[in-house]
């Protein structure tokens, strides 16, 4: 079961304690809707930043790669020397 999985399952189940535990009658039925309402919009809030955090680790992550990608290349093609290379890939691994 992936994250996204698990956080629609603990949204489930929070909605339904909400709405156990809102009690009967009119008041409690409007107070059962408000607080799904608030469970929503807070769980929505949630999942926008922890989706964003992770789209940006794996910006960065791609980024290492495709530079140190780019740097095999320009070895392979005999731009840069065996110590220059050894060099910036050190450099990159930082």
């Amino acid at each position: 079961m992936n994250s996204k999985d698990s956080t629609l399952w603990i949204l489930i189940a929070l909605l339904v304690v909400v709405i156990l535990l809102s009690g009967g009658g009119m008041m409690g039925i409007g107070m059962g809707f408000g607080a799904i309402i608030m469970v929503l919009f807070w769980g929505a809030i949630i999942w926008l930043v922890i989706s964003l955090i992770n789209a940006g680790t794996k910006k960065s992550e791609e980024m290492a790669e495709s530079a140190l990608t780019i740097l095999k290349k320009r070895y392979a093609r005999g731009e840069i020397t065996r110590e220059q290379f050894l060099e910036m890939e050190k450099e990159l691994m930082r």
